[in-house]
């Protein structure tokens, strides 16, 4: 069957098109030096998720798989990363490293795709709510710019979450709008799963800005029976998706003390406002008029539109909550884990901010359609406030760049990091190689998921697990770690390994049952004269490795469900 070029509407085809392609336009400009210049903007975020993926990558490239252990990242620690942090996404990561061949390639196209994600769901949610189209893409474009979006510039994950979130805000418009069925169980047990399967704090943080919308749903609903039919289907479906996501959280917070990330101070870390700079909470100028704007106009047409009232005055609850103006220092004095736990308020935002953006853009649509002259008005601050966040992002990309290219720097943010006085050659292997040797000139001090007696510290973890691994010849063999080294004489020995309830030691062949360890559970053996071989493994419950299977194949039926609906969609018409 010969395709006919003439029949195709060319310029149909330009105008679905172009949207896409201008949102791809604007993340080229964000990160248009870094890309001229080569560079790779290693943040202590970075490192740690450029571990993550490079576990995988040789995972996939030896064919020795371990779900839970770590036997090639992280200093050969055998520590718990992967299992409890994205694991399916840490696969799919390790599969483009091992395509891309360099770090640079890898960095340069996950932003891409974040960003594309990200814009393109925007897009599709203005449209949803009948936005002006012209509109919807600036609001994609002005997405990316700022917020948590933009963190994907230093490589932080919760840009991951916010990419998906307003494709989850879209359940939001479902229970506000349709009075017969709010809940869309198999989309949101959908966006939810997806968002646990990449990060799993966007997801509890998502599910709670919905709750004054599903209450919103329950009440005006005809089929209140129905939409509590459908919440349990969509909670039944989810579960069953992320079975592999609290299934490992089962297994490693059940029966072992678990190290939290590094404390932070909580009022830092609020959303407010700043005259440079928009990454994470932080808001320019023009950010600040538009959400003034958007209130002004809501509180003056309380009645006009029911949706943009109601996700406008939720998301600036929400807003409020995520300031300074809320008692973040009082409240940590109460709860010092929230430090840990939650750590960055802003990230509160993650539903909030598509929510606002949106609720502009209803606001502008209207004011477009029913007051004369206000269309180039419109346009124009929308513009504007792209303008400024795009210029205040390439002034930051360019100033890490730089710090890229100068010999004496190269790392852009050296914090829980311990770094190669040869700055040159860390530099060349982030630009021309995927390989293990990056974390041998860097590696990453914090001791996140890392088991302990008495406490986890970034100190004791440098000393006791990355500078002792020079003694040490690691080697793999399927599922387990094996440690060579010779003694000089018998005598006592700390491995630089960790040992969670589940972890496994056999030393000269012999399996280890009473071991001592310290505080971070690193087991103290006795070596024997000569050569010693240790071998450490985690023995994965049976119970968890049927969750896992059934994660799986839940994903798989999906998938083949949704191939379904696709054709039969494609067959009527």
């Amino acid at each position: 069957m010969n395709f006919n070029y003439k029949k195709v509407d060319w310029n149909r085809v330009g105008m679905a098109v172009y949207p896409y392609v201008v949102i791809l336009i604007g993340i080229y400009l964000m990160i248009r030096y870094q890309i001229l210049t080569h560079s790779v903007l290693l943040s202590s975020d970075a490192l740690l998720h450029f571990q993550r993926f490079y576990e995988t990558k040789m995972q996939i490239k030896t064919g020795n798989f371990s779900y839970f252990q770590t036997n090639f990242a992280f200093s050969h620690s055998g520590r718990i990363f992967n299992a409890v942090y994205a694991p399916f996404l840490a696969y799919l990561g390790g599969l483009m490293l091992l395509i891309v061949h360099n770090w640079f390639n890898f960095q340069i196209l996950t932003i891409f795709i974040v960003l594309l994600i990200a814009g393109i769901r925007m897009y599709r949610l203005a449209l949803k709510a009948k936005v002006d189209e012209l509109v919807a893409i600036l609001l994609a474009l002005l997405y990316l710019q700022f917020g948590i979006p933009a963190g994907i510039l230093r490589f932080n994950f919760m840009a991951w979450g916010a990419a998906l979130a307003p494709y989850a805000m879209m359940q939001v418009l479902y229970m506000i709008e349709d009075r017969k069925k709010p809940i869309h169980w198999l989309s949101m047990a959908l966006i939810m799963s997806l968002l646990a399967q990449v990060h799993l704090l966007s997801t509890v943080f998502i599910a709670c800005t919905y709750v004054p919308f599903a209450i919103y749903g329950l009440v005006k609903t005809t089929e209140k029976k129905q939409m509590i039919i459908d919440f349990l289907k969509a909670i039944g479906t989810t579960l069953v998706l992320t079975a592999n996501i609290w299934g490992a959280m089962l297994v490693l917070f059940v029966n072992n003390k678990i190290a939290l990330p590094n404390q932070y101070n909580l009022i830092y870390h609020t959303v407010k406002y700043k005259p440079t700079t928009n990454i994470h909470g932080a808001l320019l100028f023009t950010m600040v008029i538009l959400l003034v704007f958007q209130l002004i106009y809501v509180l003056t047409h309380l009645r006009q539109n029911v949706t943009n009232t109601l996700i406008t005055f939720v998301a600036m609850i929400i807003l409020l909550i995520s300031s300074k103006a809320f008692p973040w220092a009082r409240l940590q004095a109460l709860y010092p884990r929230l430090g840990s736990s939650l750590q960055f308020p802003y990230r509160l935002m993650v539903g909030a901010w598509p929510l606002l953006l949106l609720g502009i853009g209803i606001s502008m649509t209207y004011l477009m359609k029913n007051v004369k002259f206000v269309n180039v008005l419109v346009i124009l601050s929308l513009v504007f406030a792209f303008g400024q966040n795009l210029s205040a992002n390439y002034a930051v990309n360019r100033a890490r760049s730089l710090e890229f290219l100068n010999p004496h720097h190269v790392v852009i943010i050296q914090s829980y990091s311990k770094i190669t006085k040869h700055r040159k050659q860390l530099k060349h292997v982030l630009r021309y190689s995927n390989s293990g040797k990056l974390f041998k000139l860097i590696n990453h001090l914090e001791p996140d998921y890392l088991p302990y007696t008495k406490h986890a510290s970034n100190l004791t973890y440098q000393k006791q697990i990355l500078d002792q691994r020079k003694h040490y010849h690691y080697a793999v063999d399927g599922s387990k770690l094996i440690l060579t080294w010779h003694s000089k004489k018998t005598q006592k020995r700390t491995l630089p390994i960790v040992m969670y309830h589940q972890s496994r030691l056999t030393l000269n062949g012999k399996q280890m049952t009473k071991l001592k360890q310290n505080t971070i559970t690193q087991p103290i053996i006795k070596a024997k004269k000569g050569k010693n071989v240790a071998t450490l493994q985690f023995m994965t419950p049976t119970w968890f490795k049927i969750l896992l299977v059934i994660s799986i194949v839940g994903w798989m039926l999906l998938l083949f469900y949704g191939v379904y609906v696709k054709q039969k969609k494609v067959s009527l018409n």
